[in-house]
Order: C-alpha cells, then sequence, then structure tokens
C-alpha cells in the first residue's frame, strides 16, 4: 500500500497506527497546537475517490452530534495535501480485538467494566438518533485499565422510520458478518435493535475469546446468526454466571422485540449482574498478577 506524504500541512505523520481497505490510520504532531494527534486518511491510490470523502465527512458530521467521554473525539476534515484526512483525539491503545488475542488473561477481571463502559457509549450514540451498524472488537479500543473509545462512526446512520418498518425496504448490507444481526443479513434497515445484537456478539467474545458462531464459509457463518439458537457463554468458560448467561442469549435473540428495548436497559443490567463467579474471579486475578 502506498505511503502518504509524510507532512499534511501542519500534520507531521509519526507512525502508521492501522491499516483498512481505503483508509490508514496515523498518530501524528500536529504543530500548530504543539500536540500529538491521530489522522485516518485515505490512502493515496484512493485520493479522488468521491465514495471516500463522503464517509469521511459524514464520520465528521455524526461525531459532532456527540459528546461522551466513551466515543472518539474527531476534531475536523481536511484535504490539505491532496489526501482527505480526519484530525481525531489520539487514543493510543489496541482494540479489544488485539486485547483479548495477547492480554487474554487479564480480560476477566476487566469484562465488567469494558461491557459497562462499551454500553454506555452505545447508549450516548442511540440517545442522539444514531444507529451505529459495525459494532465489533475491533471497533472498541481499549487501554490497560479497562478504558474504552468506540471508534468508526463511518457507517452509522439514523433508526428506521415508523413507515419503512411498516414497508420494508431492502438496503445494501453493510458490517462484518461475524456480528451482524439477523435482519441485517436480510438487508433490512438496522434500528438500535440490531446494534444490541451485535453488542451480545461481542460480550460473547468478550468473556469467551471467540464470537458466538463461525463456520468454514461466509454463508455458513449467515446461516447460523439466522437460524442457530443463541450458544451458551457458560460452555465455552465455566466462570460465566447464569445471569450472565441468560442475558447474552436475550442479546442475540433472532427477533428483535425479543431483545432488551434499549442500550439503557442493557448498560444497567451489566452494572449491576455478576459476570464471573468468585472462583472465576480469583482465577482471573492470580492469572493477571
Amino acid at each position: 500500500m502506498p505511503r502518504p506524504p509524510e507532512q499534511l500541512g501542519s500534520l507531521r505523520l509519526v507512525r502508521q497506527l492501522g491499516v483498512g481497505r481505503k483508509c490508514q490510520i496515523w498518530e501524528a504532531s500536529d504543530e500548530s497546537q504543539s500536540k500529538r494527534v491521530a489522522v485516518k486518511l485515505a490512502s493515496p491510490e484512493f485520493a479522488s475517490d468521491k465514495d471516500i470523502r463522503q464517509l469521511l465527512k459524514h464520520e465528521l458530521f455524526v461525531s459532532r452530534s456527540l459528546d461522551h467521554s466513551g466515543i472518539i473525539r474527531i476534531d475536523r476534515y481536511s484535504t490539505t495535501g491532496r489526501l482527505p484526512h480526519l484530525v481525531m483525539e489520539l487514543f493510543r491503545h489496541p482494540n479489544l480485538k488485539m486485547h483479548l488475542a495477547s492480554k487474554a488473561e487479564s480480560i476477566p477481571a476487566q469484562a465488567q467494566s469494558i461491557a459497562q463502559k462499551a454500553a454506555d457509549a452505545m447508549s450516548h450514540l442511540h440517545a442522539n438518533r444514531w444507529v451505529h451498524r459495525d459494532i465489533k472488537p475491533e471497533n472498541i479500543l481499549v487501554d490497560d485499565s479497562g478504558d474504552v473509545r468506540l471508534i468508526d462512526l463511518a457507517i452509522a446512520a439514523r433508526p428506521p422510520s415508523f413507515l419503512s418498518r411498516l414497508v420494508p425496504i431492502k438496503v445494501t448490507v453493510q458490517g462484518s458478518p461475524s456480528y451482524m444481526s439477523p435482519e441485517q443479513i436480510r438487508g433490512h434497515r438496522v434500528g438500535y435493535a440490531g446494534d444490541i445484537y451485535s453488542f451480545g456478539c461481542l460480550l460473547y467474545e468478550l468473556v469467551t475469546g471467540h464470537p458466538p458462531y463461525t463456520g468454514s464459509t461466509q454463508q455458513e457463518l449467515l446461516s447460523k446468526h439466522l437460524y442457530t439458537s443463541p450458544p451458551f457463554a457458560s460452555a465455552m468458560n465455566p466462570s460465566v454466571t447464569p445471569q450472565l448467561d441468560r442475558f447474552i442469549r436475550d442479546l442475540l435473540a433472532k427477533q428483535t422485540k425479543e431483545r432488551p428495548s434499549s442500550m439503557v436497559e442493557v448498560a444497567a443490567h451489566l452494572r449491576n449482574a455478576p459476570f464471573l463467579t468468585p472462583q472465576g474471579r480469583s482465577a482471573a486475578s492470580r492469572k493477571a498478577d
């Protein structure tokens, strides 16, 4: 993938933090403000791609309607250096997927705090009438203390209107197959319940280390989301409490009306329900030490 120029106006790119299909994330020094920032920019070969420019502008638009410590803050959009890019808060920590792969032993002790903070961030997003549509571990940044940032608002959308729910319209399927709700897979407009389902997939992975469904092909994976009963997290991790086991299955209900009614309800449950048995918490603490 071609490397962008080292200087974009007042921004001096320092090191690459991540790479997507059409975008790159860099840590940069903003010399106009004497501080470090994160820069999400179109890869040079996609610099003139109108869709990328629109997605970046949309992400800024969504961000400006939000004000929550658990959601990454975006400061501005620019095309300086002929590369469309966003300048945003620098949160120099890996995503939850990377944590689960490299720091799995410390995750159980932090799982409830991480889940609560992610749910609170999503509650704020929903309260401001946005559906994220791509909730997954890769889009939750986590530091060593369990503090989180929800990222990637590029495909966030308004929830379906009452009329559109009465007359379903097929839309382009967007999202990540391991975390997509049944209605998302079917090409229906995704509402808050779709994010709640995706959060259920994330929560299952947080306490087991694996997404709830896997498949040898994408078609097999999507079919399981549509037709296979939600798995018990306790089958993968015996430390998961019965209360959490039932709650995750509620989040993963096939029908939207059978899931919790809102992320506010989800966040409240996570604050009050035990995650791990006492033996599980003790074991997690010993491993973390």
